[in-house]
């Protein structure tokens, strides 16, 4: 059976496609770096086509992402009811948005909204930039002041978000609406922490740096609070997957900020290099949080997740643990200028 759409209709639907991963960004340029008219309405068919997208591709990249992941022999979707999945005329905005953008251009109008976006939302913008991630078109996306009080894509791309202005506040997280869309999200959250700290090596403005690493660091706080509170620590294990992979035994503080002016002033360069360790500091909650784990007694509530995080987190270690907190150290100290080769 064939279904008809419009150019206009179909275009909109392979933007969807590209957030969900069932296209290949490189297969969508033409629609991500060039201005393309959105669809003035959607008809039926159209509509159903995208609420079929959305409603799949969601729940495959949940599953992709980290939901296959298991804890206690269960996977994410055994262990947890499924989460909403609700999408508004917010969805359409978002793709009319990116069609009508020409996304790898510095000149473009911001992307507005109308109401509050849902968690099923918020996770399609967060997909969306690691999806453009490489292309050159995540940027325009990442920086738009419409997407700050979203905490999925906050969480996931801080320091994308701030490389052009930082953040005057972080959005509030609720751990029980957010848990098992983070636990499906584990392994895009890596990534993208990841790909920052690497990053950051090859930002030279120490302004830039620091930007970056105020707003990861006033995330990440806000973040282990709330999670904190709510008990539920295994939802921070994507740092440890970052830190597992980052911290080799060949890594040096200098490293953070290789490409740093050293011409720039002293004031700045020191915020610089102590902003550019916040996911460093994170890990040294997680330590405590992991020594806690280790008191936990068989007769005490709470045995069997404690012991699944000692494993989990094993990976990472003691060893990762104290290297984490002495480089924690070493770029807190004043910078000095390097020698002349």
């Amino acid at each position: 059976m064939t279904l008809a759409v419009t150019r206009a209709e179909a275009n909109l639907l392979t933007v969807a496609r590209v957030a969900v991963g069932a296209v290949p960004p490189m297969d969508a340029m033409r629609l991500l770096v060039t201005s393309v008219a959105p669809p003035q309405t959607l008809g039926p068919t159209a509509r159903a086509l995208l609420s079929e997208t959305l409603a799949q591709g969601s729940v495959l990249a949940l599953a992709r992402q980290g939901g296959w992941l298991a804890e206690g022999k269960q996977r994410l979707w055994e262990r947890s009811p499924a989460p909403r999945l609700a999408f508004t005329g917010n969805t359409v905005r978002l793709l009319s948005w990116v069609l009508s953008t020409p996304l790898s251009e510095l000149d473009y109008s911001p992307l507005v909204f109308k109401g509050e976006l849902t968690l099923a939302e918020d996770a399609l913008v967060a997909l969306l930039i690691e999806r453009l991630r490489g292309t050159g078109c995540e940027g325009a996306l990442a920086q738009q002041l419409a997407l700050r009080r979203l905490p999925l894509t906050t969480l996931a791309h801080a320091a994308a978000m701030a490389r052009e202005v930082g953040f005057d506040e972080v959005p509030t997280f609720d751990v029980a609406a957010i848990a098992p869309w983070v636990e499906g999200l584990r392994s895009l959250f890596a990534r993208t922490w990841l790909s920052a700290e690497r990053a950051k090596r090859d930002v030279s403005a120490p302004d830039l740096l620091t930007r970056m690493g105020r707003a990861q660091g006033d995330v990440l706080e806000a973040f282990l609070a709330a999670i904190h509170a709510a008990e539920r620590h295994e939802l921070a294990t994507f740092l440890v997957d970052v830190g597992a992979s980052w911290l080799t035994p060949e890594r040096s503080a200098d490293e953070f900020t290789r490409a740093m002016a050293t011409d720039a002033p002293l004031r700045e360069r020191t915020e610089a290099r102590r902003r550019s360790a916040a996911v460093l500091r994170a890990l040294g909650t997680l330590r405590a949080w992991d020594q806690q784990h280790r008191a936990v007694r068989f007769i005490d509530d709470g045995y069997a997740l404690a012991q699944r995080l000692v494993a989990d987190w094993g990976r990472l270690g003691e060893r990762g643990f104290e290297q984490a907190a002495q480089l924690v150290t070493a770029l807190d100290a004043i910078p000095t200028l390097r020698a002349v080769e």
